[in-house]
């Protein structure tokens, strides 16, 4: 490899070379199974997108989900026009897309990394010492990056997480940027935009971004000079955060800049349920039958599944009084997350190179004198975490803050001068190199093999339970924007929205035994009252029966759903 010509040095090669595995591993997952979603939040992004498509603005403005993935869902409909059969596939391609562009980010701060660590060379000679060589970066980060965006925040899930990262990456690449006093001024223009648009992605990126801005603080050099500038980014920011909080503190009647790290506490920390929630709502869903409980919730609220649509409505009032045993029980919880995602995988191989490399340097507490130049993105990082194990920790929400964190680790390792640690350094960087290169290829076999045979023979929606179910709820007479209620898991009613339809009443699926254990005429009142509420029909997923069409209820083509026309 050495002996390439200049052009294709080592470090271009590589970065090619992942960029290219990225890009096809990358489309694989996006296209294995690109007609399904595997989470229930897609269902809210994707009735937003559509409030934003008909111009509905006053449906489609939500204090509880962040805008931008549902703006860019939206754009991405606008473009296709897709139709019902189509719709997943477009959104996958969306995500495959927002995939690139944080690849993009990520290549960005792999650079300015690299640029920085040269910045220090004159005095590691000084010092004799070595720190990770030029090649290293790429060879650590784009496989790390892989890894971390197919697998811990999967490209499949409808969700933002990916957009938060690729905006992390591309701060914290502004931000070494700042420190190697290279367009200073303009370094803090973009760095607003940027937590501008990653508090459109996520809400939380709104007091993160205060963090960033408060270490960006002191890396100009003058203190005033660098007052001047975190206004500048602040003024940048609120231009483009501004109008979206004024929008949900209008619809609130408060000062709000997101509902859902409150919500989340409430339902993770003080152990309210995250639907149906009691205590003194404002307005809560309405309780119309006991046993077993049924909720109603057609108005006003609108989507697929109303309640999910927008908690922050149905939730509004839940208020969670302090409890410090609570609190201190949800952050050993946070914690052992944590704790699992460093010990599986890729990050466990990372933990044993870093450590390993640590422990022959011999510098022991100089490691903390040699993080410091890193410290700003570290604090970062590190607020981050301890804010998320706060409330709730998902591998998917933190995968950035850890992969940004690894990066600065291994930055600030220093070795002695010699022929045997350069050695030593080559060898862990291509072991880590080889071992999660192996990982992400050889983890995506049944994605490619997926992907390729639907590029190939083309693959059928009509195999998907989902779509059977919307095709046999509309061939029993259930047309596009019915009412329906369900008896089980709404929050995984894809088939609702395949087929337009929108849930107004629920059993959930915790009471749903309780529905089928009732005698007769108990469970046929519970049918009248869902009959009340304006439901066409009643969807059940998988209930005890005796038989495919017993008291009424009509198996849906050979799925295991089961419908009930209502009069």
């Amino acid at each position: 490899m050495q002996s390439l010509p200049s052009k294709y040095s080592l470090v271009r090669w590589l970065s090619i070379s992942f960029w290219i595995i990225a890009i096809v591993l990358g489309f694989f997952h996006a296209w294995a199974d690109h007609h399904y979603i595997p989470n229930p939040d897609g269902l809210s992004y994707l009735d937003i997108a559509n409030a934003y498509v008909r111009g509905d603005w006053q449906t489609a403005i939500n204090a509880y989900w962040s805008p931008l993935y549902s703006w860019l869902i939206a754009l991405a409909f606008g473009i296709t026009r897709p139709s019902a059969y189509w719709e997943f596939s477009v959104l996958h391609l969306l995500n495959f897309a927002i995939y690139i562009f944080a690849l993009g980010c990520f290549s960005f701060l792999i650079g300015q990394l690299r640029q920085f660590n040269r910045n220090i060379a004159d005095y590691l000679d000084r010092a004799k010492l070595v720190n990770l060589p030029d090649w290293a970066w790429p060879a650590l980060g784009y496989p790390l990056f892989i890894w971390s965006s197919l697998y811990v925040t999967p490209i499949s899930m409808v969700t933002p997480d990916l957009l938060v990262g690729a905006f992390v990456f591309l701060a914290a690449g502004l931000l070494l940027q700042i420190r190697r006093r290279r367009r200073v001024f303009l370094s803090f223009v973009l760095l607003g935009v940027v937590l501008g648009f990653g508090y459109l992605s996520k809400s939380v990126m709104f007091p993160l971004s205060f963090v960033l801005l408060g270490v960006s603080l002191f890396s100009v050099g003058n203190l005033w000079k660098g007052f001047q500038r975190v206004l500048v980014a602040f003024g940048v920011f609120l231009l483009i955060a501004g109008p979206f909080i004024f929008a949900i503190s209008r619809a609130k009647g408060r000062m709000t800049f997101g509902e859902s790290a409150r919500l989340t506490h409430s339902w993770t920390v003080a152990g309210i349920s995250n639907i149906h929630s009691k205590g003194p709502l404002a307005h809560p869903p309405r309780r119309i039958f006991d046993t077993p409980p049924i909720y109603e919730f057609g108005e006003p609220i609108s989507g697929t599944y109303p309640l999910w649509y927008d908690p922050s409505y149905w939730n509004e009032g839940l208020a969670s009084p302090p409890n410090t045993r609570a609190q201190i029980g949800a952050v050993v919880k946070n914690l052992s997350v944590y704790y699992e995602l460093l010990f599986t995988n890729v990050h466990y191989g990372l933990l044993i190179g870093f450590l390993t490399l640590y422990l022959v340097s011999g510098r022991r507490w100089m490691l903390l004198r040699d993080l410091a130049r890193y410290s700003d993105l570290i604090i970062f990082a590190l607020v981050a975490l301890g804010a998320y194990a706060l409330v709730s920790v998902n591998k998917r929400y933190v995968e950035a803050f850890i992969v940004l964190l690894w990066l600065m680790l291994f930055s600030g390792l220093r070795l002695s001068d010699t022929a045997a640690s350069k050695r030593l350094m080559t060898c862990a960087i291509s072991v880590l190199m080889a071992m999660m290169t192996l990982t992400v290829v050889g983890s995506s076999t049944q994605e490619a093999y997926l992907a390729t045979r639907n590029l190939i023979a083309g693959e059928d929606l009509s195999t998907h339970p989902h779509w059977r179910v919307a095709e046999g709820l509309r061939q029993m007479g259930v047309e596009r924007g019915d009412k329906v209620a369900v008896v089980g898991d709404s929050f995984g009613a894809f088939w609702a929205h395949l087929a337009g339809l929108k849930i107004v009443a629920d059993i959930t699926f915790a009471d749903a035994a309780l529905f089928w254990k009732i005698d007769a005429p108990q469970r046929d009142q519970a049918i009248e009252a869902l009959a009340k509420t304006g439901a066409k029909a009643i969807v059940a997923d998988r209930p005890t029966l005796s038989g495919e069409n017993s008291g009424g209820w009509r198996r849906i083509s050979d799925t295991d759903y089961y419908a009930y026309m209502l009069k």
